[in-house]
């Protein structure tokens, strides 16, 4: 049987077909098609095509993608509205007090999700322990159905104050609602964010709005193409957990899609790292449109509770993913004073780079790589995409150079120290902010852009090493591939650790394991392969932030409160550099993640082992600094690359999905599984 996965980016569309049987892996690569899911299908067909395989033959096909991702960047979500309690109709626009530097006399605060116009308040009042202030009555239900009736939303909120303590009012507002406005897209704050707080609860809401009619208008989509080439399989989605999903469970909470797309990679990343014997590693994964940022510490990728997503403050499982504006398709500019900027716009897929000949005249990364060499018509894409060169030393002479005055290749050089020096930060900002030493963390790059920076990279972090998997730019799909199907629950519990009633807990654990245990079962998990893993929220008594802490890892729901409060202190030291053993800890919430184990491909060793020496198939001559002359480069191909092999820079490896680069002072070697494994100053590791 065959088993496909897609990964869609801002400039190409990425495909993973694996026979589990036979051992066997194809990939292919093709342009993005923006908000259509045509991309999808063309490169379903083309690799049927190159396996001779029928469609029937696919067994399941799972999907990241990036349509709420995209909505949420560019502020193209839904036309939503937000149903408060009456009195509070300006708490998005209130938000808390986090902003980007705190003692700015001056602040921009990012505009609401949801405008103030658009906001409804409804006279009702639930109190702080459950009780009924203010009694929900029909009439005002009805006049809040006729007011909604006349603006025609495409989404409904409802985020009600405590209904996570009495979820009476927001069920009756949500039951009157879809009897009235069938086609209206309705969420329940109880559903999507059940923790208390007013404001995240709304805004987490308000985004599974925003985001929600248009992801649910795409895959309703993609599944009509899907059936009309012959899928009869499941489809499943990639969620920003690290998790998959059918797509019913993304419909309750589209939210779960924002970091669809870069999680696949951060999956794969922690699978690689266990098969190789690396627990702590930087993922880098830079694509067309952006450069994405993780960690895998101790085998695990970094799970956040909460996350700002382009100035927005959000109460969600998520990977702790980093993203900047940094892709192969980033558009370098020289503003009025004569900087050099690269990014944040792209240049997509369409028209793309200058390089790519299809009308682009901007000056982008990948202009800047074929300026100098790094990138040549002969090996990119496979011969799928014609570079041209002259296009691209146009685009980086007319735009950077003779604005700078200096030559093409120095301006180019340029480019990319600057596109690095971001990344850079970015990784610092992610590991050594964090209190993490970047020296005992290897860097792991990929992405179809990021084996060509990853270099520069490696050189100026201090990072261990680099590691390039064997197809990193269809990297990020592979782990689409080998992520688990994930539910989530979460419940407000507010008791001191010290004096905890652990039946109390227990049994609130049992209502959500029941509810996640019969969501597995609905996508066909059996038992065996059920697992439950348990959290809390803990925080100091009188602090308002709290840390997610494991509490059972094993599944047995016994809980050792003394280990527990020593996992608390050590996460608060490595936050924020100090722990207090002496104050009492606090429980503000409790989480349970239920995971269902699916069948996946897994790294294999390389049978072959090289003997004698890699030989180039060609030399072609490269700059890779600024002032820097051009020098002859040998050219090798990653399939005669065999384990035991080792490489010395400069060095340039191709292989159809991306091409690698090594800088002068690095040397490479080869290991088992085919990694290519980089360093710095010395000998390979």
């Amino acid at each position: 049987m065959l088993y496909l996965s897609s990964d869609v980016g801002g400039t190409f569309t990425d495909l993973v077909l694996v026979d589990a049987a036979a051992g066997q892996m194809v990939i292919d690569k093709v342009p993005s098609s923006g908000r259509s899911a045509d991309a999808i299908i063309q490169g379903i067909q083309r690799m049927l095509e190159k396996t001779g395989r029928p469609i029937g033959d696919l067994a399941g096909f799972i999907h990241g993608s990036t349509i709420a991702t995209n909505a949420w960047l560019t502020r193209q979500g839904a036309d939503a509205v937000l149903l408060v309690t009456k009195g509070f109709r300006d708490v998005l626009e209130i938000g808390t007090q986090r902003r980007e530097h705190n003692y700015a006399l001056t602040a921009r605060r990012a505009p609401a999700l949801i405008s103030r116009s658009r906001i409804i308040e409804v006279a009702e009042r639930i109190g702080a322990f459950g009780e009924v202030v203010e009694s929900l009555t029909d009439t005002e239900i009805d006049r809040v159905v006729d007011v909604l009736c006349e603006l025609k939303p495409d989404a409904i909120a409802i985020s009600l104050l405590f209904s996570v303590r009495n979820d009476d009012h927001e069920k009756r507002l949500a039951a009157a609602l879809r009897r009235r406005l069938g086609k209206a897209k309705i969420y329940t704050s109880v559903s999507i964010n059940p923790e208390l707080g007013e404001y995240l609860r709304a805004n987490t809401t308000a985004a599974a709005a925003y985001v929600g009619p248009e992801l649910d208008t795409y895959i309703d989509s993609l599944a009509v193409k899907l059936k009309d080439i012959g899928f009869a399989s499941p489809l499943m989605l990639m969620r920003s957990d690290g998790g998959v999903a059918t797509p019913e469970a993304i419909a309750e909470n589209p939210a779960t899609m924002l970091l669809s797309g870069p999680s696949g990679g951060v999956i794969a990343a922690a699978a690689l790292g266990k098969a190789i014997g690396l627990p702590d590693m930087v993922t880098f994964d830079m694509g067309g449109t952006s450069a994405d940022f993780s960690l895998i510490v101790d085998g695990e990728p970094r799970l956040s509770s909460e996350r700002v997503i382009k100035d927005q403050v959000l109460r969600l499982p998520m990977l702790d993913i980093e993203t900047i504006s940094s892709g192969g398709g980033s558009i370098a500019t020289v503003d009025h004073a004569g900087a050099l900027h690269v990014g944040p716009l792209s240049a997509g897929s369409r028209p793309g780079p200058a390089c790519y000949g299809k009308g682009g005249t901007q000056a982008t990364l990948t202009d800047a790589a074929v300026v100098l060499g790094l990138l040549a018509p002969s090996d990119f894409a496979s011969g799928d995409i014609a570079l041209d060169p002259q296009a691209a030393y146009d685009a980086v002479h007319a735009t950077i150079a003779v604005p700078l005055g200096m030559s093409a290749e120095d301006a180019a050089a340029g480019m990319i120290a600057v596109a690095c020096s971001q990344m850079r930060q970015a990784i610092r900002a992610l590991t050594i902010e964090r209190g993490h030493d970047l020296r005992t963390f290897s860097l792991l790059a990929f992405g179809g852009a990021g084996s060509i920076f990853a270099s520069f990279m490696e050189r100026d972090l201090g990072v261990e090493q680099l590691v390039i998997p064997p197809t990193p730019g269809v990297f990020a799909a592979l782990g689409i591939l080998l992520a688990d199907i994930r539910h989530n629950a979460q419940t407000p519990f507010s008791a001191g650790l010290q004096d905890l009633q652990p039946q109390a807990m227990s049994d609130r654990f049992a209502e959500m394991r029941g509810r996640l245990d019969a969501a597995l079962a609905r996508d066909g998990v059996e038992p065996p392969r059920r697992a439950f893993h348990y959290y809390a929220d803990l925080r100091y008594q009188g602090q308002f932030h709290v840390i997610t802490t494991v509490l059972d890892a094993s599944d047995k729901g016994s809980w050792d409160l003394a280990t527990v409060a020593d996992r608390f202190h050590a996460k608060h030291r490595q936050a924020y550099g100090h722990s207090d053993p002496d104050s009492a800890i606090e429980i503000v919430n409790l989480r349970l993640e239920a995971v269902g184990s699916v069948d996946k491909p897994s790294f294999q060793r390389v049978a072959a082992r090289a003997s004698g020496e890699p030989r180039p198939w060609s030399t072609r001559n490269i700059v890779v600094e600024k002032g820097g002359r051009r020098r002859p480069c040998p050219v090798y191909r990653r399939a005669d690359l065999l384990p035991g092999h080792e490489l010395r820079g400069p060095a340039i490896v191709t292989q159809s999905d991306t091409t690698i680069l090594l800088l002068p002072e690095q040397s490479a070697q080869i290991d088992d599984y085919g990694v290519i494994r980089i360093t710095s100053g010395g000998r390979a590791r």
